[in-house]
This record gives structure tokens, sequence and C-alpha cells, in this order.
């Protein structure tokens, strides 16, 4: 049953609005900014300048009863005034003002709204009043209502940049909805340096009309979206999101961030987005069951994005480890029999074929110490040896990337203190080693496409060059963590995903 208002209007249960087409929203052909501004630091202005500056393609109209133009474009006294048609319409008037605005939008003919005014039901009483009221001209209209009290939208493959902040993420396939608008574009920010690549984000707000159900209902159908994340505070319609949310995870991966799991968290969480969190334990049991992967910190959010986006699933739990020293390669050991994974002794014909190329006094077991070698053949062949053998399912590459940072402080110690050193010789060599690592990640993701296991990589040092490295036409990207509890947490946890499949008869 839904809320009545006061003229007898029903307004629908969030979560129970099946089937909702959020395509005008998410890839519009046309915006209006309502409440467009000059002031700098205005959300008016914050969202104009960055759908401007972020290269939207399509029609942009601003609307602002006091300017003729803004950012360089004809500004419009109301929406009624614009004179061609208005996909989706961004409006960051005060919340008194909303109703008014929105029955123009209804005339108009608007087919989405995104409202990032706060002061409805996050503020209780007749906040909360103003809230239903608003769904109500929404549905009256046939309006779609994103928010209100959201941080806006981004849509790369639409170059729609819509946020508060102007983080502007490559496309990709990882599409994120976040109940906070902060925390979700503190997430895409960090995603945009990791290089991870977003296809959708929705600051889903107060969820006054779509809940999470809804949104992954359209992100079901989106070629675009490989895997969802959420971080969600109110579960809503509790029951039709676990339904949703086990179909959709049997294509797409589902990774959840619960907030408000204790009781700070929940008073936290209502007054933040209007929003009760329910018992968490309950919740986890019943991601679980779905096969949908809970996390506890969002850095584990954007752990996960980058393997689950950028690497072929395992088909199985064998793990080969590839190390270029002994103590990381015991570490990682460890942490894949906590995890639960299995590292496997290597054949004898591995052996045989990979003391032809090392010292002997190598490891000779997995995990696969390379013992420091500088032969920069040596990393490729043991990984391509320990991938074709059908004894592994997955490697975890230590090491190999991540030296040109320590090429770089020899370089400049060897400049301060030998003279004779010619700086032209010491490019060439930090030169030679960037080159080498672009080369290693480019065969890593020839040798996935090849195999169809992953390799997942643990940098030897903290890179500015990011979590992902994209290679132009490629299905797989190389993915290199700074620790080996990352590395070996999210191989554990895509298998999780793939167990839960097998056992349901959905994986291979």
């Amino acid at each position: 049953m839904g809320i009545s208002t006061k003229d007898g209007c029903e307004i629908p249960e969030q979560g129970n609005m099946a089937g909702v087409d959020l395509g005008p929203i998410l890839y519009p052909h046309s915006v209006a900014v309502i409440g467009a501004s000059s002031a700098f630091g205005k959300w008016g202005q914050l969202i104009l300048t960055n759908i401007v500056a972020g290269g939207f393609e399509g029609e942009i109209y601003p609307v602002n009863p006091k300017a003729s133009s803004l950012c360089g474009l004809t500004a419009y006294k109301t929406v009624t005034d614009i004179p061609q048609p208005v996909d989706v319409a961004f409006i960051t008037v005060p919340a008194p003002g909303i109703p008014a605005v929105l029955e123009d939008c209804g005339k108009k003919g608007v087919k989405g709204l995104v409202v990032i005014t706060s002061g409805f039901s996050e503020t209780g009483g007749e906040g909360l009043k103003l809230e239903r009221e608003i769904v109500e001209i929404c549905n009256r209209f046939g309006m779609v209502l994103i928010g209100p009290n959201t941080m806006g939208i981004i849509s790369p493959y639409a170059k729609l940049f819509a946020t508060g902040t102007h983080t502007r993420p490559r496309p990709g396939g990882v599409a994120f909805i976040s109940q906070s608008g902060n925390l979700g574009n503190q997430l895409v920010h960090w995603a945009s340096h990791q290089g991870i690549g977003i296809s959708q984000f929705v600051g889903s707000g107060n969820e006054a009309m779509l809940g999470c159900a809804e949104y992954l209902e359209f992100l079901e159908q989106d070629d675009h979206a490989r895997i969802i994340i959420l971080y969600m505070e109110n579960v809503g319609n509790g029951k039709r999101f676990l339904e949703v949310a086990e179909r959709v995870n049997r294509t797409k991966p589902v990774i959840v961030l619960k907030g408000g799991r204790t009781s700070a968290g929940k008073a936290a969480a209502a007054s933040h987005t209007g929003s009760m969190g329910g018992e968490y334990r309950i919740f986890r049991a019943a991601c679980r069951q779905a096969g949908v992967l809970s996390v506890d910190a969002p850095a584990e959010l954007l752990d996960l994005s980058a393997g689950f986006s950028s690497l072929p699933l395992p088909k199985g739990d064998r793990v080969g480890i590839v190390t270029l020293g002994g103590g990381w390669g015991v570490v990682t050991a460890d942490a894949c029999n906590e995890k639960g994974l299995r590292v496997p002794p290597i054949p004898e014909s591995i052996i045989a074929r990979l003391n032809r190329y090392l010292p002997p006094f190598w490891s000779k077991s997995n995990p696969l110490d390379l013992v420091g070698t500088r032969d920069t053949e040596v990393p490729v062949v043991a990984v391509e040896e320990l991938l074709k053998w059908d004894g592994v399912d997955a490697v975890i590459s230590l090491g190999i990337i991540g030296r040109t940072e320590l090429v770089r402080l020899l370089v400049d110690s060897t400049g301060k203190v030998d003279h004779e050193a010619s700086g032209e010789a010491l490019k060439e060599i930090l030169d030679f080693v960037d080159i080498y690592e672009q080369e290693y990640v480019a065969t890593m993701v020839e040798l996935m496409e090849k195999y169809e296991k992953p390799v997942i990589g643990v940098s030897l040092t903290r890179s500015e060059k990011g979590t992902v490295r994209p290679i132009d036409g490629k299905r797989y990207a190389g993915v290199f963590y700074q620790t080996p509890e990352a590395a070996v947490n999210v191989l554990g946890r895509m298998v999780q995903y793939w167990r839960f499949h097998r056992d349901r008869g959905g994986a291979s």
C-alpha cells in the first residue's frame, strides 16, 4: 500500500516502482539547470559549469529569472520558456519553491528530475510533507524523480557530469549507486585516480520515488554496466530489493556497502538522508543467501570494482603465486589459505622449464620465487607457465610492476655522487624501465585473454599510475594493488561469486 496525500493521491512506497526507464535521465539529449547561477560555489553554478566544462554534447538550458545568459548560453526565466524539449532538469532552487518548479516541469513535458536541494524528509516534519508533495506532482505528470537531497549524477558515456564535485572519470563498466552524495563523490574521485572506469554514478539521496531495486532493474538492462556497487543506508522494501538483487547478480556482480550497521551509524543515517537502517546481521545473511557480496569499508568497494570490472572471473580456487622475493610469497600464501584459496605444488614439468631461466637455488615450488631476477623475460615466462597449467585458476604476481620508482631513486643518487655519469644515460635507464612496465602490463592482458584466467598484480611501490591499467581495444586491463592482502581479498571474493553461481548451475 502507498502513502495517501491530503488530496487523496496515493504515493507508491519507495521500492515498488518496477520497470522505471532511467534512460532519459542517464542518457539525455537535453538538460535544463533550474536555479543556474554565476555565483561561485553555489549549487546552480557547480552543476551548470560541470555540465558545460565536462563536454556534454546535447542541449543545455540554464534557467534563472534574473539572467539573460550564463556560461555563454542563453538563460530562460522559467523552464516553460525553453523552446525545445527537455529530457532532464537539475533543480537547485530552495525547497519551498520546488513544487511550483515541478508543476512547470510537468507542463513542459520534462521526463526526469534530479532534485539537488535538501530540506525534505531528512529534516522530518514539514520536510517530510514537502517530499510527499513533490512525489505526488511527479506521479501526476509521469515524471521520474532522483532525490531529493542528492549530489547529482555522472554518466560518462553520455559525457554528462552533473555533480557538485568536478570529477570526470573515464567511461567503464562500474555502475555506482549511493544514498550518500559525499561518500559517493569521494569514491568516484578515488576511482578516477585509480583508473577505474565508471558507467554511471547516481546519488540517490532520500530516494523519495526510486530505491536501489529500481536502479538495479535499469542497470540490469544497461550494457555499459558490468558490475554494480551500492552504498545503502535504507533498504526500503527489503524483500523486493533482495529479489531483484539476486536476479541481477546472476549476470552482473552486485556489491553492497551498508551504512548504519551500528547504533551510532543508524542515528547518523537518519539525520543525514532520512533513512533508518535495519538489523545488519540479518541484512548481511540475506545478501549472502542471494549471492550479493557485502563489504565493510569504502576501500574494499574500490578494490572489488577494479577486479570485477577488469579481470576474467576465476573458475576455481587454486592460485599460482609469482614473486620477485620470497617473503612476499610466504605472506601471500598464508593470506590465500586464510581466505579459503588453495596454493597447489607445481609439477616437475614446470620446474624443468623454469630451470633454464633461474639459478639453481630458486624455490622450485609454489609460490614461485624469482629470487630478484633482473632478466626481463623471466616474469612473463613464469606467469604464462602457471596460466597454461590446468592446476591453477588464477595467478597473483608480486613486485614486477613498481620498480620504476626505485630505479628513479637510484638514478637520483647516482647523479648526485657520480659526476661522470651521463645524464642522458641515466634518463635512458628510467625510460627503459618505464617502457618495460608498460609492455609487461600489455602482455599480462594478452595472457588473460588467451587463457581466460585472472592475473592479479601487486605493485612493488606505490604508483601514481593507479590500480587499473587499461589497454586500448582489450576486454581486460592490468590490475595492480598496493598490498598482497588486498589482492588476495579481491581474488577470494571473486571465487566466492564464482562458487555461488557454480553451486546454482550458473557458472561453468
